[in-house]
């Protein structure tokens, strides 16, 4: 399969990308506030578990536009949005999350192709899911007081962020990114295409 050539964006895909961005926002809360019940024992398995169901959203985002910048802009709107609703610190980290990713991408010239995807949506997960712990490192006291202020309880910060629990977060999200991947990748080609939404996959 021949790959689409890589040009620059148009006001098209600026539209795309704007719409599939909400598309995976509201995927991401609706489901984000199904396991708010459960979180206090679901807590190292959350983000892997909703970052699932958006990767097929983003997958069929990234075929269809097929073009540098797609990633970075989708972080900086998903940024944005936590700006909004008060987590301004979020947008600096989906922003480098996002320009990593568009360096795996354009070093392989993987605009289309399955595995360059992955690793750059893994990696800008990587930033996005962390980004609590990224403030952790940074400012402790900070990141605790936001907590705290959350209404968490001292134990349950501690369950947080025990190494631990951490390293399973990690690894959790890694495997669910990729499958999430697969799993929008089998969609795109057997649906997808076939429905003429993307030329290839």
């Amino acid at each position: 399969m021949k790959n689409k050539k890589t040009e620059k964006l148009v006001s098209k895909d600026y539209l795309t990308i704007g719409l599939y961005t909400v598309v995976g926002f509201v995927v991401m809360m609706v489901l984000s506030m199904v396991t708010l019940p459960i979180l206090a024992w679901f807590y190292p398995y959350a983000t892997a578990f909703v970052l699932f169901f958006t990767c097929p959203v983003y997958l069929l985002m990234a075929f269809k536009v097929g073009k540098k910048g797609t990633l970075l802009l989708f972080g900086a709107i998903n940024g944005v949005f936590y700006a909004i609703m008060g987590t301004v610190y979020i947008l600096p980290i989906t922003l480098l999350g996002g320009l990593i990713g568009e360096m795996i991408l354009a070093k392989t010239n993987g605009y289309r192709k399955l595995a360059p995807q992955t690793a750059a949506f893994t990696i800008y997960n990587l930033f996005y899911g962390f980004s609590n712990y990224i403030i952790l490192a940074i400012s402790a006291d900070f990141y605790f007081s936001q907590l705290a202020n959350s209404g968490y309880s001292d134990t349950y910060l501690k369950y947080m962020t025990a190494p631990f629990w951490i390293v399973i977060s990690a690894v959790a999200l890694i495997v669910a990114t990729g499958l999430g991947c697969f799993f929008g990748y089998k969609l795109l080609n057997k649906h997808f295409v076939k429905a003429g939404v993307i030329k290839s996959a």
